[in-house]
Protein backbone atom coordinates (compact mmCIF):
# COMPACT_ATOMS: atom_id res chain seq x y z
CA UNK A 1 0.00 0.00 0.00
CA UNK A 2 1.32 3.44 -0.91
CA UNK A 3 1.72 6.00 1.87
CA UNK A 4 -0.05 9.11 0.62
CA UNK A 5 1.66 11.23 3.29
CA UNK A 6 5.08 10.38 1.88
CA UNK A 7 6.47 12.96 -0.59
CA UNK A 8 8.47 10.18 -2.24
CA UNK A 9 7.94 6.45 -2.42
CA UNK A 10 9.57 3.94 -4.77
CA UNK A 11 8.81 0.29 -5.39
CA UNK A 12 11.25 -2.12 -7.07
CA UNK A 13 12.95 0.65 -9.05
CA UNK A 14 15.31 -0.61 -11.74
CA UNK A 15 17.55 1.26 -14.16
CA UNK A 16 19.45 -0.44 -16.96
CA UNK A 17 21.65 1.52 -19.36
CA UNK A 18 23.53 0.41 -22.47
CA UNK A 19 27.24 -0.28 -22.06
CA UNK A 20 30.15 -1.13 -24.32
CA UNK A 21 29.81 -4.82 -23.47
CA UNK A 22 26.04 -4.92 -23.15
CA UNK A 23 23.35 -3.62 -20.77
CA UNK A 24 24.51 -2.39 -17.35
CA UNK A 25 22.22 -2.66 -14.34
CA UNK A 26 22.59 0.60 -12.43
CA UNK A 27 19.68 0.16 -9.99
CA UNK A 28 18.46 -3.34 -9.18
CA UNK A 29 15.23 -3.13 -7.23
CA UNK A 30 15.17 -0.13 -4.88
CA UNK A 31 12.39 0.43 -2.34
CA UNK A 32 12.63 3.71 -0.46
CA UNK A 33 10.25 6.19 1.13
CA UNK A 34 10.77 9.52 2.83
CA UNK A 35 8.50 11.39 5.23
CA UNK A 36 7.74 15.11 5.28
CA UNK A 37 10.50 16.90 7.19
CA UNK A 38 12.77 13.84 7.19
CA UNK A 39 16.46 14.15 6.32
CA UNK A 40 17.51 11.05 4.38
CA UNK A 41 21.15 10.45 3.43
CA UNK A 42 21.92 8.15 0.51
CA UNK A 43 25.49 6.88 0.70
CA UNK A 44 27.76 4.32 -0.94
CA UNK A 45 30.96 4.08 -2.91
CA UNK A 46 31.41 5.73 -6.28
CA UNK A 47 29.39 3.80 -8.86
CA UNK A 48 26.95 2.38 -6.32
CA UNK A 49 23.99 4.15 -7.94
CA UNK A 50 23.48 7.10 -5.56
CA UNK A 51 23.20 9.88 -8.12
CA UNK A 52 21.22 7.66 -10.49
CA UNK A 53 18.69 7.00 -7.73
CA UNK A 54 18.32 10.74 -7.12
CA UNK A 55 17.93 11.40 -10.85
CA UNK A 56 15.10 8.91 -11.31
CA UNK A 57 13.36 9.92 -8.07
CA UNK A 58 13.40 13.58 -9.12
CA UNK A 59 12.09 12.70 -12.57
CA UNK A 60 15.29 13.75 -14.30
CA UNK A 61 15.79 10.32 -15.84
CA UNK A 62 13.25 7.58 -16.64
CA UNK A 63 13.39 4.23 -14.90
CA UNK A 64 13.53 0.92 -16.74
CA UNK A 65 11.02 -0.72 -14.40
CA UNK A 66 9.31 -0.15 -11.07
CA UNK A 67 7.21 2.61 -9.58
CA UNK A 68 8.11 6.09 -8.35
CA UNK A 69 5.46 8.24 -6.71
CA UNK A 70 6.60 11.83 -6.24
CA UNK A 71 4.21 14.09 -4.33
CA UNK A 72 1.48 11.51 -4.82
CA UNK A 73 1.89 11.22 -8.60
CA UNK A 74 3.31 8.29 -10.56
CA UNK A 75 6.25 9.41 -12.70
CA UNK A 76 6.10 6.61 -15.27
CA UNK A 77 4.38 7.72 -18.46
CA UNK A 78 4.69 11.43 -17.79
CA UNK A 79 6.11 13.60 -20.56
CA UNK A 80 9.03 15.98 -19.99
CA UNK A 81 6.51 18.82 -19.76
CA UNK A 82 4.42 16.86 -17.30
CA UNK A 83 7.43 16.14 -15.11
CA UNK A 84 8.44 19.80 -15.21
CA UNK A 85 4.94 20.86 -14.17
CA UNK A 86 5.00 18.40 -11.27
CA UNK A 87 8.37 19.69 -10.02
CA UNK A 88 7.56 23.37 -10.57
CA UNK A 89 7.14 25.14 -7.26
CA UNK A 90 7.04 21.86 -5.31
CA UNK A 91 10.46 20.28 -5.77
CA UNK A 92 13.87 21.85 -5.12
CA UNK A 93 17.06 20.45 -6.62
CA UNK A 94 20.61 21.37 -5.54
CA UNK A 95 23.49 20.07 -7.65
CA UNK A 96 27.17 19.68 -6.78
CA UNK A 97 28.11 22.02 -9.63
CA UNK A 98 25.58 24.71 -8.63
CA UNK A 99 23.87 25.05 -12.07
CA UNK A 100 23.38 28.81 -11.74
CA UNK A 101 22.70 30.84 -14.87
CA UNK A 102 26.00 32.68 -15.50
CA UNK A 103 24.42 35.72 -17.17
CA UNK A 104 22.07 36.38 -14.24
CA UNK A 105 22.81 37.97 -10.88
CA UNK A 106 22.26 36.10 -7.63
CA UNK A 107 18.96 37.93 -7.21
CA UNK A 108 17.83 37.01 -10.71
CA UNK A 109 18.89 33.36 -10.29
CA UNK A 110 16.63 33.05 -7.25
CA UNK A 111 13.76 35.14 -8.62
CA UNK A 112 13.53 33.06 -11.79
CA UNK A 113 12.55 30.02 -9.71
CA UNK A 114 9.44 31.86 -8.53
CA UNK A 115 8.67 33.20 -11.98
CA UNK A 116 9.00 29.75 -13.54
CA UNK A 117 6.76 28.29 -10.85
CA UNK A 118 4.22 31.03 -11.51
CA UNK A 119 3.97 31.93 -7.83
CA UNK A 120 5.39 35.45 -8.16
CA UNK A 121 6.60 37.78 -10.89
CA UNK A 122 8.31 41.14 -11.23
CA UNK A 123 8.79 43.13 -8.07
CA UNK A 124 7.15 40.49 -5.87
CA UNK A 125 9.54 37.81 -7.12
CA UNK A 126 12.55 40.09 -6.61
CA UNK A 127 11.48 40.93 -3.05
CA UNK A 128 11.03 37.25 -2.21
CA UNK A 129 14.41 36.46 -3.81
CA UNK A 130 16.04 39.21 -1.78
CA UNK A 131 14.57 37.72 1.41
CA UNK A 132 15.79 34.27 0.31
CA UNK A 133 19.33 35.52 -0.18
CA UNK A 134 19.23 37.27 3.18
CA UNK A 135 18.21 33.96 4.75
CA UNK A 136 21.39 32.34 3.40
CA UNK A 137 23.58 35.28 4.41
CA UNK A 138 24.04 36.77 0.93
CA UNK A 139 22.14 40.04 1.08
CA UNK A 140 25.41 41.76 0.10
CA UNK A 141 25.71 39.65 -3.07
CA UNK A 142 22.34 40.28 -4.74
CA UNK A 143 23.86 42.09 -7.71
CA UNK A 144 26.82 39.77 -8.22
CA UNK A 145 27.08 37.21 -11.01
CA UNK A 146 28.11 33.58 -10.34
CA UNK A 147 31.60 34.21 -11.71
CA UNK A 148 32.07 36.91 -9.09
CA UNK A 149 31.27 34.61 -6.17
CA UNK A 150 33.11 31.80 -4.39
CA UNK A 151 31.96 28.20 -4.67
CA UNK A 152 30.38 28.34 -1.23
CA UNK A 153 28.50 31.50 -2.12
CA UNK A 154 27.26 30.01 -5.38
CA UNK A 155 25.99 26.94 -3.55
CA UNK A 156 24.18 29.13 -1.04
CA UNK A 157 22.49 30.91 -3.96
CA UNK A 158 21.49 27.47 -5.28
CA UNK A 159 20.01 26.58 -1.88
CA UNK A 160 18.14 29.89 -1.78
CA UNK A 161 16.78 29.18 -5.26
CA UNK A 162 15.58 25.74 -4.14
CA UNK A 163 14.06 27.08 -0.90
CA UNK A 164 12.31 30.17 -2.17
CA UNK A 165 9.44 28.21 -3.75
CA UNK A 166 8.70 26.49 -0.40
CA UNK A 167 9.16 22.97 -1.81
CA UNK A 168 7.73 19.81 -0.31
CA UNK A 169 10.95 17.93 -1.07
CA UNK A 170 14.53 18.94 -1.85
CA UNK A 171 16.94 16.69 -3.73
CA UNK A 172 20.61 17.52 -3.10
CA UNK A 173 23.34 15.69 -5.02
CA UNK A 174 26.73 15.99 -3.27
CA UNK A 175 25.92 19.62 -2.34
CA UNK A 176 29.13 20.03 -0.32
CA UNK A 177 31.38 18.01 -2.61
CA UNK A 178 33.09 21.02 -4.22
CA UNK A 179 33.35 23.11 -1.05
CA UNK A 180 35.87 23.56 1.73
CA UNK A 181 34.93 22.52 5.27
CA UNK A 182 33.59 25.89 6.38
CA UNK A 183 31.47 26.46 3.30
CA UNK A 184 30.28 22.86 3.42
CA UNK A 185 29.09 23.24 7.01
CA UNK A 186 27.19 26.39 6.06
CA UNK A 187 25.41 24.68 3.15
CA UNK A 188 24.59 21.67 5.35
CA UNK A 189 23.00 23.93 7.97
CA UNK A 190 20.95 25.71 5.30
CA UNK A 191 19.63 22.46 3.87
CA UNK A 192 18.78 21.07 7.29
CA UNK A 193 16.97 24.33 8.07
CA UNK A 194 14.60 23.59 5.20
CA UNK A 195 13.63 20.30 6.80
CA UNK A 196 13.45 21.56 10.38
CA UNK A 197 11.74 24.94 9.86
CA UNK A 198 9.93 24.53 6.53
CA UNK A 199 9.01 20.86 6.80
CA UNK A 200 10.57 19.90 3.48
CA UNK A 201 11.77 16.34 3.01
CA UNK A 202 15.51 16.26 2.24
CA UNK A 203 16.88 13.55 -0.07
CA UNK A 204 20.64 13.98 0.28
CA UNK A 205 23.24 12.09 -1.73
CA UNK A 206 26.65 12.34 -0.07
CA UNK A 207 29.96 10.55 0.34
CA UNK A 208 30.76 12.44 3.56
CA UNK A 209 30.24 10.29 6.70
CA UNK A 210 29.82 13.28 9.03
CA UNK A 211 27.08 14.77 6.88
CA UNK A 212 25.31 11.44 6.55
CA UNK A 213 25.50 10.88 10.31
CA UNK A 214 23.73 14.19 10.93
CA UNK A 215 20.65 13.00 8.99
CA UNK A 216 17.65 11.27 10.53
CA UNK A 217 18.14 8.16 8.43
CA UNK A 218 20.78 6.74 6.10
CA UNK A 219 20.56 4.12 3.39
CA UNK A 220 23.70 2.56 1.95
CA UNK A 221 23.86 1.43 -1.68
CA UNK A 222 26.23 -1.07 -3.26
CA UNK A 223 25.97 -2.31 -6.83
CA UNK A 224 22.54 -0.78 -7.26
CA UNK A 225 20.84 -2.28 -4.20
CA UNK A 226 20.25 -1.11 -0.63
CA UNK A 227 22.61 -3.07 1.61
CA UNK A 228 22.07 -1.25 4.91
CA UNK A 229 19.76 1.21 6.63
CA UNK A 230 20.67 3.25 9.69
CA UNK A 231 18.03 5.08 11.73
CA UNK A 232 19.19 7.66 14.23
Amino acid sequence: MQDTASPLQTTDVRLTLPGAEGPVEILRGIDVAIRAGERLAVTGRSGSGKSSLLAVCAGLEPVTAGSIRLLGEELSGKSEDGLARLRRGRVGIVFQSFHLLPNMTALENVAIALETAGTATGREAREAARAGLERVGLSHRTGHYPGQMSGGEQQRVAVARAAVVKPAIVFADEPTGNLDAGAGDSVRDLLFDLAIKDGAALFLVTHEPVLAAACDRQIVLADGVVVDEIIR
